[in-house]
């Protein structure tokens, strides 16, 4: 009996230590921000991803509190799980990145993830050569995000 019930123990903690990647980055822990802000107020956008799923808001007009867009919803299997798997956190929290275009009347695109107690923050021209160490994280988070931006 006692052979049996240590067998169960051994191998329920075997089943619950061995965690994914996508589990691990999938708990409610993680969300991802990402927006673009640009002068004279022409864009001023923001999506984040918590799990699968999605807040989409577009403020336009220099309004901060009258969004044009807002939707929300749960993201697909499939993007949810490309998305995840290009994510390497800890390759993007090496990335130093703030610039200010917007102080130009440019543009700025902003990524912020927030991972556990873990947060980083960049902000950037698209193409940067900095970038390049999360490319594939960032056309994913982009194609997502060209979605809900399209026609706005």
């Amino acid at each position: 009996m006692w052979k049996i019930l240590f067998l169960i123990v051994i191998v329920f903690s075997a089943w619950s230590c061995s965690e994914s990647k996508e589990d691990e980055l999938e708990s409610s822990d993680l969300v991802i921000k990402t927006g673009t802000v640009c002068g004279w107020c022409s864009k001023n956008d923001t999506l984040t991803i918590s799990g699968k799923t999605y807040r989409y808001v577009n403020f336009i007009q220099c309004s901060t509190t009258n969004p044009s867009v807002k939707e929300s919803g749960v993201l697909e299997a499939a993007e949810t799980e490309l998305l995840l798997n290009a994510l390497d956190f800890q390759e993007f929290k090496k990335i130093d990145l703030n610039s200010c275009n917007v102080c130009f009347d440019g543009c700025d695109d902003w990524i912020t993830i927030k991972n556990g107690t873990e947060t980083h923050s960049i902000r950037f021209s698209r193409n940067d050569p900095k970038l390049q160490s999360t490319k594939s994280f960032v056309d994913q988070l982009n194609t997502i995000k060209a979605k809900y931006t399209a026609g706005n």
